[in-house]
């Protein structure tokens, strides 16, 4: 289904920052054109989570206004980023007979349609969860097609049996209800939700990556995405409640010093790696309640944080390990989102993974190019480059249905802002 001046949002809801994109759809390159965004603090959030609906409904109400100001438009409906340690993934799979004879047995061979791989892939997602799960991913991994393995496409091939391996990934639903809850507050309606490294990884990995393995880390405040591709397949995905500002906290801690100056420090002196650190380097630090400034070495600081960065990107590791094939055949590692910025994060992860690592931009999109090419906003892009992908399968399946009032709550939002 070709698109055409079609307007897409996607929030993705952090826990230090609120991104809103709103974009249309280039009908011819099947790209997503930003025409209005924003990056704002965010309130209410812990871990992925909603920990206060009436303050994330308040961030997220300052985001997406502020979005639909630059665009001059107003949305009503939206693609969200999903993360917290409530996700859980699995690799599974599915096989049925293509035909059958009159005794009930394996028929002769007749090439694949595609309605064969849709009743497989519905047949794989038939799995018994808990009454307080449900399914947000499946991803095909590769087909069988009788004992012809490793097939990425089977349709119009020809044969009796067809196997699917698939990665399934499910979140919990009071967790999510929770977020809807917000969403819906400000009068928008959730199109669907997208695991969070899955949306980075429309946005930051190339599809030869994808082929040849690649791990994606998104480093976020306090949220560590991971998702492993081999052979343009998902292999595992994971979340860990550790992230950039575990470093914030040590370096506040240790400086004794509040949190807003332990970022800035950690931004512009930071370093990942003590020995790549600048010994003949020194910052000031502002004396708090009359006490007079003092020096601190740049080295120094990189010692605060070795350790904990080490403990991320080890923890990433593990993490990544967990997939179904050794990750030493892995060739390259990518690293996004906020907590990558810090200097020498790449150097530090290539000597843990063994494997060449790279700072993972935004890519795929027009529009603010230059304002948004920064790893914080990997993911927003990504959910809208996901949402392209969703519209032009037909995926109805992964939609949570609308909410009927939106849109007039909408009109009512647009009208009170106009008067204002």
């Amino acid at each position: 289904m070709k698109l055409k001046n079609q307007l897409i949002s996607a929030i993705d809801v952090g826990s230090s920052k609120i991104c809103t994109l709103i974009a249309e759809i280039d009908e011819e390159r099947q790209e997503p054109v930003i025409k209005g965004y924003s990056k704002v603090p965010s309130k209410g959030i812990k871990k992925g989570l909603v920990s206060d609906i009436e303050l994330a409904t308040e961030s997220i109400q300052d985001s997406v206004s502020r979005a639909e100001k630059m665009a001059n438009v107003t949305i009503d409906s939206c693609w969200i980023g999903l993360s917290g340690d409530h996700i859980q993934s699995m690799n599974t799979k599915g096989m049925m007979a293509i035909s059958r004879d009159s005794h009930g047995g394996l028929g002769e061979a007749r090439p694949i349609d595609d309605e064969d791989v849709q009743k497989l892939v519905d047949h794989t997602k038939a799995v018994p969860l808990p009454v307080d799960r449900q399914l947000l991913h499946v991803l095909p991994q590769d087909f069988i097609v009788d004992n012809q393995q490793e097939i990425k496409n089977p349709v119009a091939l020809s044969g009796r049996r067809l196997e699917a391996k698939v990665h399934l990934t499910t979140y919990n639903t009071t967790i999510a209800s929770n977020l809807t809850h917000c969403i819906e507050n400000v009068g928008l309606s959730v199109e669907a939700f997208v695991l969070q490294s899955l949306a980075a990884s429309f946005s930051a990995l190339e599809e030869s990556e994808k082929e040849t393995g690649t791990v994606l880390i998104d480093i976020g405040a306090s949220v560590l995405d991971i998702i492993v591709f081999n052979n343009g397949g998902v292999h595992h995905t994971g979340v860990v409640n550790l992230g950039g500002m575990n470093v914030t906290n040590d370096i506040a801690y240790l400086l004794r010093i509040p949190i807003d100056k332990a970022e800035s420090i950690k931004r512009e002196y930071g370093h990942a790696v003590v020995g790549l650190a600048d010994r003949d380097a020194f910052f000031t630090v502002a004396g708090l309640a009359g006490r007079p400034d003092h020096e601190i070495q740049v080295c120094t600081l990189a010692e605060y944080i070795e350790p904990r960065m080490d403990e991320i990107i080890r923890t990433a590791f593990l993490e990544a390990k967990k997939a179904d094939f050794s990750i030493s055949n892995t060739l390259s590692v990518v690293l996004t989102g906020g907590g990558a910025l810090l200097r020498e994060t790449k150097e530090l992860a290539e000597s843990i993974f063994n494997s060449p690592a790279r700072i993972g931009y935004p890519r795929g999109f027009q529009g603010f190019t230059q304002e948004l090419s920064d790893p914080t906003f990997t993911c927003a892009v990504g959910i809208l480059k996901y949402a392209i992908n969703d519209i032009n399968n037909n995926a109805a399946f992964r939609r949570t249905p609308r909410n009927p009032l939106s849109k007039a709550w909408n009109w009512v939002r647009h009208l009170s802002e106009n008067v204002m």
